[in-house]
């Protein structure tokens, strides 16, 4: 019967250097998802925070809106007075 250790070592070896293989190609998977998560997370916090602020902006500007009892009549209905008279 011959010695077959020698082959199941570098059975091994082969089947070792593949789990290595797969494992960085799956790191390096990992890590450019993470990448493409943090890159578009950033993008819609600046969104957000954009958005925020023009809340701010218009609930501060709308503070301030004076409302006329009386409307002003549309510049349609001017000049259709205007046409009439």
């Amino acid at each position: 019967m011959r010695d077959i250790r020698s082959d199941l070592e570098e059975r091994a070896n082969v089947v070792q250097e593949q789990i290595r293989s797969s494992h960085a190609h799956f790191e390096n998977a990992v890590r450019q998802l993470q990448q493409e998560r943090d890159a578009r997370i950033a993008d819609l916090s600046e969104t957000l925070a954009m958005i925020k602020k023009l809340m701010q902006f218009e609930s501060g500007v709308m503070d301030k809106v004076v409302t006329l009892e009386n409307p002003q009549p549309s510049l349609v209905d001017r000049i259709r007075a205007a046409n009439a008279g």
